[in-house]
């Protein structure tokens, strides 16, 4: 099942691909109205993610192309476009569904998977997400809510072993600090960098105690964190 992503902004397209991937879609990336008609001509997709503004178009445009030819594709819209009329555009284009930036990348699969089940194509794939990740010396298991070190227990709270879950899973990526409180807290539309900073802190300091080295999760000033491994 191979989901086509049209997206221009390099981040954003890492972790739609990403998030799709874990979910247990195969993913294919063009940043281009062109690339993705053009792969639209050589293989039909079950579905298409499609951003809304583009260097060489419009999503909508692309929608409007990609359904002249396959009449049944299901189609998701991603826009920081948020006004009512906008949101009605991409529905008068022939989407089936909008989802306003920025978005928890839950929240993305659960609108793909409803947009592939309302259309009957959905025949994957209730994917088990990840439990377990093994990076550079770390071993997370989230079932467990436990964290290791080359073998030496970190003894994070269930709430460390979530932030830095967030942060393992997206290595060398700058997180804002919005994004870390959605998916850790639930709580949208908040930039509040007090929620993060003391289990940021903590985190650091059990990693140093174990061995490790406290810039595995850097600061990036005016945006949020990343893990980068060394």
């Amino acid at each position: 099942m191979v989901i086509l992503v049209l997206e221009d902004d390099d981040d954003y397209a890492e972790i739609i691909a990403h998030t799709l991937r874990r979910g247990g879609h195969e993913v294919v990336v063009t940043n281009t109205v062109a690339g993705a008609l053009n792969f639209a001509r050589h293989k039909e997709p079950s579905a298409a993610v499609l951003d809304v503004l583009l260097p060489d178009g419009s999503g909508l445009e692309a929608c409007i192309k990609l359904r002249e030819r396959l009449p049944k594709l299901p189609v998701l819209f991603l826009s920081s476009l948020d006004r009512s009329t906008d949101v009605i555009g991409g529905f008068e284009a022939g989407g089936d569904d909008y989802l306003i930036k920025p978005f928890s990348p839950g929240e993305l699969l659960a609108r793909v998977r409803a947009v592939l089940r309302r259309s009957g194509t959905d025949v994957a794939i209730d994917a088990v997400p990840a439990q377990r990740i093994e990076s550079n010396g770390l071993d997370l298991d989230q079932s467990r809510q436990s964290a290791a070190y080359h073998g030496t227990s970190l003894n994070l709270t269930p709430l460390e072993v979530d932030v830095l879950w967030q942060l393992v899973r997206y290595p060398g990526q700058a997180l804002s600090h919005a994004f870390l409180t959605e998916q850790i807290w639930g709580y949208k539309n908040v930039n509040d960098a007090t929620l993060l900073k003391g289990h940021v802190s903590s985190i650091r300091r059990k990693l140093r105690d174990a061995g490790g080295q406290e810039e595995m999760i850097r600061t990036v000033h005016g945006v949020g964190y990343s893990f980068t491994p060394v």
